[in-house]
Order: structure tokens, then sequence, then C-alpha cells
């Protein structure tokens, strides 16, 4: 059983706030940071990172940016033309320039990569464009966040970048071309109240989106087609707990697929901090709704950073998600990343979150506070060779100028809940953690089961023997209330093969009370238009007056013999002493007439 995480470790020339992995291939990663406009000569740069060694990070290429201009805040990367990768940053202009009312801050860049063979010496970045996606000139604010959607082969991203530190906080959308080469067109924008904490994008269609974004106690959504951008909707609003007046915070948030999101909350007083699942709404009246969640350890007072990836994404955003397993992973302000796994379950149109469990914490992993974390792809290998070892990898960048990469060890699970068959098709695979989540144990889950079963089958034999029904085997009718113990108000009906003599004694062993003989006239007639006969435990309520046999008069005595013989259920040879005790309810007007008729 695998039981560690092994990882890799560089230090760089400069602090770093943002990293990413290439899309297609999980060997690069691209890092990036500063120390801003004239800071004692540490540079403003971005790097690109080969991790395909498990012992070894090793630089392939770096780009200093102008000492003059920020440091680089925010890294997403985009498609790819030829062999040229496209890497989308956020940078301030220099402050002359802000001063000016001008600040480029969204800035492309192209990472060429001539040949297989060349590494270090071939490798180039270069700077393809800049511009400015925000419209308020703020001369403190900067591009915060940016994220795109998840790549399609041969469909468009969309992407989204937000600001910091803005009196005028601002979205702005732009589209992302699937040709790649550094191509781009402004989407739109939203001005929005209060900062936002975090954002995310999901693409739901051929080219329709969804953005979500949180500010600190709510979260939203915004539907993105190719004509309109909708209004932003809250969708969720957090609540102080019972009895408190601080509330809990948001800090970030990702897509799990377009029904459901996953957050990080931030306990108010840093007590601590928690992930949240939540489920979006299906209509438009209805709010997200609490999903699942979990905690981190007690020594995480604040998170600090969030990073999801999905096992087995579906392949179009048509697709409907199946069973598929996400890694989570977590950075506290102890520099420490706790992991997790998360279960997401579909059958028929339910589509379920379960299993969010911790499967290990991964302590001090920097000397500083990490400020970006990044999960590379995961493509299942075309082949079932054992050779290759699966991993999906985990990047984490600190102000201290630190990257390290952690190889999470992955496993294949076979769907054993559909049986297989000789000449059908094989069982459906995925892959999964090969670590084992910390979650309740397959012991403690079939214990639970057990004792559910348990309850539930004393509850039911306690309900038949207040019934006295069946025999007793709990011994516990005596001790029960009186409510419980009155007996059901019917017996049911008995075909007309049994005699009224069977009929009452069946009816007898099973009750202690008087009981009914009575047609029902809602019940279906025979050929003859007799409703069924029905003996009953006698409630007035629900049935009406009765009268025992001795007091009922000798016309109405006449008229009930002749129509349980009619019926086949009582001969003369029977006697009438059968019916001493039992009542019996009017017979109608209908019932009467036909039964005159017959004589």
């Amino acid at each position: 059983m695998v039981n560690r995480i092994p990882s890799t470790k560089i230090t760089l020339s400069y602090p770093l706030y943002s990293c990413a992995f290439d899309p297609v291939d999980p060997n690069q990663l691209v890092v990036a940071g500063g120390g801003g406009p004239g800071r004692n000569g540490v540079g403003n740069k971005i790097t690109v990172l080969d991790t395909s060694n498990p012992t070894e990070l090793s630089e392939v290429a770096e780009l200093e940016l102008s000492p003059n201009e920020d440091n680089v805040t925010t890294l997403a990367i985009g498609p790819r033309k030829d062999r040229n990768l496209t890497v989308f940053a956020g940078v301030n202009s220099s402050p002359e320039e802000i001063k000016k009312g001008k600040n480029d801050h969204f800035r492309i860049f192209g990472i060429n990569q001539p040949g297989k063979t060349a590494k270090t010496s071939g490798v180039r970045i270069c700077e393809v464009a800049r511009d400015a996606l925000f419209v308020h000139k703020d001369a403190s604010a900067y591009q915060r966040l940016l994220r795109l959607s998840h790549p399609y082969e041969n469909l468009p991203q969309l992407g989204a970048a937000a600001t910091g530190l803005s009196k005028d906080p601002e979205i702005a959308l732009f589209d992302v071309p699937c040709q790649g080469g550094g191509r781009w067109k402004s989407r739109g924008r939203l001005d929005i109240p209060k900062e936002a904490m975090d954002l995310d994008v999901v693409q739901t269609g051929p080219d329709t989106y969804q953005l979500a974004y949180c500010d600190d106690h709510e979260i939203f959504t915004v539907e993105v087609s190719k004509t309109e951008i909708s209004e932003p909707k809250c969708v969720y609003t957090i609540t102080p707990d019972e009895g408190a007046t601080a509330k809990a915070s948001f800090k970030s948030l990702r897509y799990l697929t377009p029904g459901f999101l996953i957050t990080v909350v931030n306990k108010p007083n840093s007590q601590g901090v928690a992930l949240h699942g939540y489920r979006l709404p299906a209509k438009e009246q209805e709010n997200a709704r609490l999903a699942i969640q979990a905690k981190l350890p007690k020594g995480v007072s604040k998170a600090t950073g969030l990073a999801v990836r999905n096992l087995s994404p579906a392949s179009s955003p048509t697709d409907k998600q199946g069973e598929t397993q996400f890694v989570v992973a977590v950075a506290g302000n102890d520099s420490s990343i706790s992991l997790f796994t998360l279960e997401h379950k579909s059958a028929a149109s339910v589509d379920l979150l379960a299993d969010l469990a911790p499967f290990q914490v991964l302590k001090g992993v920097h000397p500083s506070n990490i400020t970006g974390l990044s999960f590379s792809t995961f493509t299942p290998p075309k082949s079932s060779s054992k050779t290759t070892e699966l991993s999906v990898k985990l990047a984490s960048v600190a102000v201290g100028f630190t990257t390290v990469v952690h190889s999470i060890p992955l496993k294949k699970q076979i769907d054993k809940s559909v049986p297989e068959r000789k000449g059908g098709p094989p069982r459906q695979s995925r892959y999964v953690v090969a670590l084992k989540s910390k979650g309740e144990s397959p012991v403690t889950v079939a214990t639970l089961i057990t004792i559910i079963i348990l309850i539930l089958a004393i509850v039911g034999q306690t309900f038949l023997e207040a019934k006295d029904i069946g025999k007793p085997i709990l011994g516990v009718r005596p001790y029960l209330p009186n409510s419980w113990t009155k007996p059901l108000r019917k017996v049911p009906a008995v075909g007309s093969e049994k005699s009224i003599k069977d009929l009452l004694s069946d009816a007898n062993a099973q009750n202690s009370q008087p009981l009914v003989v009575r047609h029902d006239e809602a019940g279906d007639a025979n050929t003859e238009g007799i409703p069924p006969l029905h003996v009953s435990v006698h409630d007035e309520e629900a049935h009406g007056p009765a009268t025992s046999w001795e007091n009922l008069d000798p016309k109405d005595q006449h008229l009930w013999k002749q129509r349980l013989k009619k019926t086949g259920h009582w001969v003369e040879d029977m006697g009438e002493s059968i019916f001493k005790g039992v009542l019996f309810g009017e017979i109608g007007g209908a019932i009467g007439n036909i039964v005159g008729e017959a004589l």
C-alpha cells in the first residue's frame, strides 16, 4: 500500500506569487512573481520548470521583466498554437504610467518550444501583447484574480479577471479562441459592489458559460452566452452560527461540475477552516444548498489557497459527468497543504457529492506563506502496462522563493457494482488516489447499517404486537400505552368462498373489540349489484351507527340473512347463534331493494 507522497523542490531568485501547469504537458510548470518596481534588485520574472524528473526540478527558460513595473500577480495558461504555449498574466504598469491614467495590466506571453530535443537552450519566453481590461482609473488597483474555463478540444475558452484594492471593483470577461497564438477578445465586464474574493468559470455548452464568484459572505453566479451577460445572482449567503454575531467568510471557490461548487470557508476569529460543497440551483428561484462539508486540521486557523483536479472529466461540456473522483488541496497559513478526495456519483438523473475525506496533510511545505497552488492534468494511459507509475502533480509556490512539486500516486479502479458478462463489454474503470482516505472504515459503515436494520426490525415487530397481529416475539404489548394498542380499524375483506362464521372467527382471532358486519357502498358490486361484505372493528365515526343482532328489527334480521345467503356467506344450518354480540350496520335503500326484488 502506498503511504507517502514524493516531492521535489527548487529555490529561485525572486518571491513567487502564482503557478500553472501546461494543460497538455504535466511535466511543464510555469511560475512567476517578483519584487515589484525598484525593490533593490529583486527582479520580476516568469520561469518555465521541467518537472519530469521525480528527484529534481530544473529551469527550462526564464524571462526577466521590466524592473520599473510591478511583479507578476496572476497566471493562467491557454491553448497551444503548434508548439507555442500561451500564458495570460497580470502585471501592473510602472507607477509613472499609472499616474498618467494608463495601466496595461493584462499581459500575454508566448512560450516557444522549437523541438523535443531542445531543453534550456531551445525554449524562449516573449511578450506577445498587453492591454487594459478594467475601465476604472484607480491607482491602487491591480489584477488580483485570473481564471480560464476548462479546455475542450476545438472549443473556445472563457477567461475572467477581477480587480484587487480597487475603489470600483470590476470583473472583466474575455474570449480565448481554440487556435491559440495569444488571440483573445473582450467579452464584457461587470461592476460589482464588493471586491471578489475568488472566482471561477465553467463551460455549459459550445458557446455558453457560467461565472461564479464570491465576496466575503455571498456567492454569485452569472450566465454568459454569445450575445448576453446576465446580472449577478446571489445564490448563497453565509449566516452567523446560532448564538454568534461574527460570520465565517469565503476565501476560495472552484467549480467541480456545472452543478456543484466547492469553497474554502475561514471561520470567524481564526477559529479554523472548512470545506463546503454546494449544489447549485436548478431553477431560477432556488438558492444553492450545502451538499457536503469537512474540517481542516485544528492547527490551520486560516486558509490561503485552493486547487481542485477532476480525475475523470467529461470529454465535452454537453456530456453528463459520470462517476469520478476529485483531488482537493487547501493551503494553510501554517505552510501546510491539506489533501482530500471527493466522490461525484451519478445514477439516472441524480448527481451527488459523497465521501469528502482527508488522505494526507503535508506539513511545513515551505519556509514562508504559500501563495499559489496548481494541479497538473491527468490523462489515463493508453496501455495497461504496469511499468508506468501513475500520478497527478501538485505544485505550490511561496513568497520565500521556493517551488515544491508533490506527485500524488493514482491507481486504476474497476466498477464492481456491474457484473462482468462473457462476451459483453468490459466493466468501466477510472483512476483514483492510491492512498487510503481517513474517512469512516468499511467496518464502521457495515456496523452502522446493521444497527439501522436492527432498529427498523424492532420498530416493525413492536407495531405488529401493538396491533395484536401475529405471534408475539418481544412481548411488549402489555407495557405499551393504550393509544398504541388500538387495533387496526379495518380487517381486510375475505373472499366470498369463506362463510360468515369463518370471517367472524378470523376477525376475533386478531381483535378483542366488538365487530361490525356491513356492506361497502363504495366498493365494487358483484354481477347482481350487491356491494362487497366487510367485517371490521366497529368505529361509529367511520362506519356510522350499528345495532347488535339481538336488537335488530325482525325485518332487518330477515334482510341481512337474505343478503348473506345471496352472497354465499350463510346457510340456515349455521344457526343465528354465531351472530351473538355482533353488530350490524344499517342496510341502505339500494341494497334493501335489491334483496327485496330477489325474494
